[in-house]
């Protein structure tokens, strides 16, 4: 079924030139155009001196690029240009292809803005973006379908597992208050 599909969506490559610049540019480009976003979040966050939602955030990518890096290692899958006949719009070098890393990085900054930050909408449209990226990278012949369901939730489960430890830590705090005020009394 990876491959199936993988060869279908790539066969609407390279028979419109309008189509395949769009994903060219996503595949190669739309991914600066979301850490444009991610820096503009820092920079609001760092002007507000508004740091929980950004330690939580970078955290986030942190843990999702550590997870990133464990996937890469337990996958020994090649490019699908190395095993197929395809019509790849992008040049790549070959190797590893799970999980994709433009589709791992762009989720985990989505999950990270939809999961700690008031940034709800943006984190929709980077996880939207995150989702074309990876329909792109398909699209040009340089991933296969498992590589980019991969990166999401690769993405995906970085924020749970940040989300997990801000509600530990978050109880232990509510605790420690709890046992503060008690004391007082």
């Amino acid at each position: 079924m990876n491959t199936n599909l993988l060869l279908t969506i790539n066969s609407w490559a390279g028979k419109n030139s309008l189509l395949d610049n769009f994903m060219i540019f996503c595949a190669s480009y739309l991914v600066y155009v979301v850490f444009l976003a991610a820096a503009a979040c820092a920079v609001y966050w760092i002007y507000k001196h508004d740091w929980r939602p950004a330690i939580y955030f970078f955290a986030t990518l942190v843990v999702t690029f550590l997870l990133l890096q464990l996937a890469s290692m337990m996958n020994f899958d090649h490019r699908p240009f190395m095993d197929h006949h395809l019509t790849q719009l992008v040049a790549h070098a070959s190797g590893k292809s799970f999980p994709s890393d433009h589709t791992t990085v762009t989720a985990g900054i989505a999950f990270g803005l939809l999961f700690f930050t008031r940034f709800k909408k943006l984190g929709w449209t980077i996880l939207g973006s995150a989702a074309l990226i990876g329909f792109a990278r398909i699209f040009v012949g340089i991933h296969y379908p498992l590589d980019i369901f991969g990166g999401l939730m690769t993405g995906l489960l970085g924020g749970l597992i940040v989300l997990g430890a801000k509600k530990i830590f978050d109880a232990k705090s509510t605790t420690r208050k709890i046992a503060t005020d008690s004391q007082k009394v």
